[in-house]
């Protein structure tokens, strides 16, 4: 598909004029102006497309503008939200469903929702493999009883202890 506004300009015009385009969308976004009106004034087919032309130009911008229009965008969520309020402790069902879509954006904004790359698993998982290594280690110069099974394979507990069926008639 061929974008009607290039005709005759070089591939540096038009990307000049798309990002003249997107930084105009992230104005307009930061005034406060909603994702539809910004498609329609700018000419993007839907408000994802304006939504993501704003994206593009936060991402080109230095990272304190970026952090000012995320206060802004937060501090326009907050006015809504306590807006809705006094209809919220009525419970009016339209107000709550507004508020949740309020707190979803504001998750969204904030990353909330983006998968967290140190869980501390890795670590909590070193430290039990050495202790395991420890207790193997010790195990071996005492009697050697311990299975010499990977933990994960195990399967229960062994010679049935602390099984359901050994603590049923249990006292």
């Amino acid at each position: 598909m061929t974008n009607p506004n290039a005709k005759g300009k070089t591939r540096t015009q038009i990307a000049a004029s798309a990002r003249e385009r997107e930084a105009r969308a992230l104005d307009l976004r930061a005034l406060g102006h909603p994702l539809d009106r910004i498609a329609s004034e700018l000419g993007y087919a839907h408000a994802s497309s304006a939504s993501k032309a704003i994206q593009r130009a936060l991402d080109r911008i230095p990272l304190e503008a970026a952090k000012r229009l995320r206060e802004t965008e937060l501090h326009a969520l907050d006015l809504a939200q306590r807006s809705l309020a006094d209809k919220i402790v009525r419970g009016h069902l339209g107000a709550i469903d507004s508020m949740l879509r309020i707190m979803h954006h504001r998750a969204r904004l904030l990353g909330l929702y983006e998968p967290q790359t140190d869980s501390g698993i890795a670590e909590v998982t070193a430290v039990l493999a050495a202790w395991l290594g420890k207790v193997r280690n010790e195990d071996e110069a005492l009697d050697g009883d311990l299975p010499d099974q990977d933990p994960q394979t195990l399967q229960g507990p062994p010679d049935g202890e602390n099984s359901p069926q050994a603590s049923e008639g249990g006292v």
